[in-house]
């Protein structure tokens, strides 16, 4: 894979690289909304963690949190968040489901993932605990459908499509996305291969992660069909633990990231066609090309794949925004392009940890778990120059917290010219909170 890199620097200018990075950084002044803050009041939600929110036609927003629900179920909910009547006026939130978790019902637990819509209206999503699967202590997790009520005041109804079984089946699943066929496609963190052990924590995980298809039923009321397209890892210098979501380009190709493995252990990016083989389009070096990539991919135009990698290989462990570009004429080796690489010091945001948003002019948007005045992260834009060139990077919020050292591990989406974003921790009681901001 080639590998050319857009801005960089070295640890010996360390200096030199201070004066460069202020001159880089553009501050701007945005005024970011919490549309919703999450209370310790036992009924709400709480801790949302970094997520594809869903926006419907009508602007309403829709989440989960990872904990809460009520005073009896502490597994987590799927909300939404109405938009206000008349412009400035408060949000209105609707617990659409509160997890029931594991024990006795089998029900899900602890959604770390977003929703997705159907062209029905139907919310999918999946839970990283739950289920009755036996293998894994709390339940392998679980795929869930939410259908809402024929009448507004009536309760959505949640179908369990598939609840994992841990070993050869994948356990610990990420976001789900439907491909080109209607299929819902995802990614577990564990789980697959026989005889490899992956370490996570305390304890080694039997296999290190799959890809899945979820094929809906041919009547109504059926049962999906499940099956793995790829294991990790399949063979050497593949990856381990991919990350949590896979997006689709018009030729049906899937695409997504793995944290670690590779060749030199800090991750890679993969593609695999509709016949599921895979290839390899970049493996990490833990260099100036970046490692670690923490979140999934975003499609630009001619083919192009923006990411963000955790760590720098320059300046500690700052983190990159790297470009994917396809070879001309579709045979070859991708080319890598480093867009940004953060600085491990000052003002700007450190560890880019979740997937970018882009919007129609080819701007990107994301988020830092650390770095910024508090350094509690920060949301950034990054926009290309015109005819090439070094991107320009734009701090457009600044998170502020007591605890300084903290992460607020957010992610934002870009939708109708809006960002929309949540945050695992802050808010008025430090549960998280959904913001949006204009970029």
């Amino acid at each position: 894979m080639k590998t050319t890199i857009a801005k960089t620097f070295l640890p010996a200018a360390v200096l030199l690289a201070v004066a460069v990075f202020a001159g880089n950084i553009a501050a701007q002044a945005q005024t970011l909304t919490t549309i919703h803050s999450f209370p310790s009041n036992g009924s709400d939600g709480q801790e949302p963690y970094p997520q594809h929110l869903a926006i419907d036609s009508h602007g309403a927003v829709y989440g989960t949190t990872v904990t809460g629900g009520s005073t009896q179920s502490e597994w987590g909910t799927v909300l939404q968040l109405v938009p206000p009547a008349n412009p400035g006026g408060a949000w209105t939130e609707n617990m659409i489901y509160t997890f029931q978790g594991w024990y006795p019902t089998g029900d899900g637990a602890q959604p770390q993932s977003g929703v997705v819509f159907d062209q029905n209206g139907n919310l999918y999503g999946t839970t990283y605990f739950g289920g009755n699967g036996q293998a894994c202590g709390g339940g392998c997790g679980i795929v869930y459908e939410l259908s809402p009520p024929a009448q507004p005041a009536d309760p959505w109804t949640r179908t369990i499509i598939y609840t994992f079984q841990g070993g050869y089946d994948g356990y610990r699943p990420g976001e789900v996305t439907f491909g080109p066929n209607g299929s819902l496609y995802g990614t577990t963190q564990f789980g697959g291969v026989a005889g490899v052990h992956c370490q996570g924590g305390s304890r080694d995980f039997v296999g290190c992660g799959t890809v899945f298809e979820l094929t809906p039923p041919a009547k109504p009321g059926g049962k999906w069909t499940k099956t793995i397209l790829h294991n990790f890892p399949a063979y050497a210098g593949d990856g381990l633990t991919p990350t949590p979501d896979v997006i689709f380009d018009s030729q049906g190709n899937l695409y997504g990231a793995a944290g670690g493995g590779g060749t030199s252990g800090y991750g890679m990016v993969f593609q695999l066609t509709p016949t599921s083989k895979e290839a390899v389009l970049h493996d990490f070096t833990g260099r100036s090309d970046g490692g670690y990539p923490g979140g999934g991919l975003v499609l630009g135009a001619n083919g192009v794949l923006y990411g963000a990698a955790s760590y720098s290989g320059v300046l500690n462990a700052s983190g990159v925004v790297f470009q994917l570009t396809p070879p001309t004429g579709g045979k070859g080796a991708w080319s890598e392009t480093v867009l940004y690489t953060f600085p491990a010091f000052g003002r700007d945001g450190t560890t880019p940890g979740s997937t970018l948003a882009l919007d129609p002019n080819g701007n990107l948007y994301g988020t830092t778990d650390f770095g910024g005045s508090s350094n509690c992260g920060t949301v950034f834009k990054l926009a290309p120059a015109s005819g090439g060139g070094e991107w320009t990077e734009t701090i457009l919020h600044d998170w502020a917290c007591a605890n300084s050292g903290s992460t607020n591990e957010s992610r934002v989406v870009y939708d109708n010219g809006l960002l929309y974003g949540t945050t695992i921790y802050l808010g008025s009681k430090n549960l998280g909170q959904v913001f949006t901001l204009v970029p």
